[in-house]
């Protein structure tokens, strides 16, 4: 009796630890990637490489969610500034109880600056 009224309390934070795993990794995931892009962009690279270079890096992530923003554009760059990668995904959340706390999908966003060089 008492396994049958903890087994679902026990099912759901098990979820939601799979859940918050899932989001740590796409954070970890996305900051990575945005810190590579900004690197390639920061040499000099076309902002298509660096585009390329941030799905590269994004590993086991679908990389038809993942948006990718350069400022300022390649044609405005000149070196001693600034330049801003923000790589933003799209993760669904699997469990039901954490949709109704959190955002379906949740966006993970990931920001790099870097000095031009």
């Amino acid at each position: 009796m008492e396994i049958a009224l903890v087994l679902p309390i026990l099912l759901m934070v098990l979820m939601g630890i799979i859940d918050f795993g899932r989001v740590f990794h796409g954070y970890l995931t996305v900051t990575n990637a945005a810190r590579t892009a900004v690197r390639q962009a920061a040499v000099g690279v076309s902002d298509t490489m660096v585009i390329q270079t941030a799905r590269d890096s994004a590993g086991s992530l679908d990389v038809t969610q993942l948006n990718v923003s350069i400022t300022p554009t390649q044609f405005q760059r000149y070196p001693g500034n600034s330049v801003t990668v923000v790589v933003s995904y799209n993760l669904s959340i699997l469990t039901p109880i954490m949709r109704s706390f959190m955002p379906n999908p949740f966006t993970i966003n990931g920001k790099a600056v870097m000095i031009l060089e």
